[in-house]
């Protein structure tokens, strides 16, 4: 079954609400450990369009350079957080994004899929990660399209999509079926993918690849990140790219312009609970 639940006014902006407080928390432990991030996609277009949130927007997203993520994973896996769960694809077993999660504890995003995981999905924001690629066109190829498929396997070997189209449905269900019977563990395959996504990271790279993609797996120039900017988002400032107008226009192409307002709204989830926030 296709979503067709939207928001209502006065519960989006409560989502955005929370989600700029989880935004606020996260840069908080960045500027602690010296770590670089970026606010990106939509994030990244509200903040240059719209100087905050997009205003029908419902997600926050960042992204950060592997090394930084690493580091990232580490603080907040060796100190449990008392108001936060950081979820990655190899620290929870039925986490099935390759990208990773911050999410807001006794709190309730619900999804169509949530029922088949074994962890609930609280109100979160995304953090995706940027990971070298070779300067050789050809070791580029075989790296986009072999991480490509890692990722995809990821996902459908742990979960059942029906929230899409039929077509698209079938396959995604008939890979899901056949890793079922195959001697091969949805962990082998996520261990496989992360070790593939940063197989040069220690490489001198002049680009990145953001594998679990808002678009489909965009590669960048390195010199378009850095040095990282300040710029305004709601009543923060946040990290921007240095070239924030080559990353939105890889992703969005003409991102000044407003889509027409029949697509200006995103669908909600199966559930909300917002808890004492």
């Amino acid at each position: 079954m296709v979503k067709c639940k939207k928001y209502n006014d006065a519960t989006l902006k409560h989502l955005q609400k929370v989600q700029l407080m989880i935004l606020k928390d996260f840069i908080k432990i960045c500027e602690e450990n010296k770590i670089n991030y970026f606010v990106y996609g939509g994030t990244l277009l509200g903040t240059i369009r719209h100087e905050g949130f997009i205003p029908w927007d419902d997600d926050i997203d960042v992204i950060m350079f592997r090394k930084d993520f690493e580091k990232f994973n580490k603080i907040m896996t060796n100190k449990p957080n008392k108001k936060y769960n950081f979820f990655n694809v190899l620290n929870e077993e039925t986490y099935h994004y390759t990208f990773a999660r911050l999410f807001l504890k006794n709190t309730l995003y619900e999804e169509d899929w949530n029922n088949q995981v074994n962890y609930t999905q609280n109100i979160y924001i995304d953090i995706f990660i940027l990971d070298n690629v070779p300067n050789n066109s050809i070791k580029r190829f075989i790296h986009k399209w072999s991480s490509f498929i890692l990722n995809q396997l990821t996902m459908y070997s742990l979960i059942k999509f029906d929230n899409t189209s039929k077509l698209k449905k079938i396959v995604q269900n008939a890979i899901y079926y056949i890793l079922k019977i195959l001697p091969i563990s949805p962990n082998s395959i996520k261990l496989k993918c992360v070790k593939t996504f940063s197989k040069y990271v220690n490489e001198e790279c002049d680009q990145v690849c953001d594998f679990p993609a808002i678009c489909q797996m965009p590669i960048y120039n390195k010199k378009d990140w850095l040095p990282l900017k300040k710029a305004k988002f709601e009543n923060i400032n946040v990290n921007v790219p240095n070239n924030p107008d080559s990353i939105l226009t890889r992703i969005y192409g003409n991102y000044m312009e407003l889509p027409p307002k029949e697509k200006r709204f995103r669908y909600a989830p199966e559930k909300i609970d917002f808890g004492k926030y």
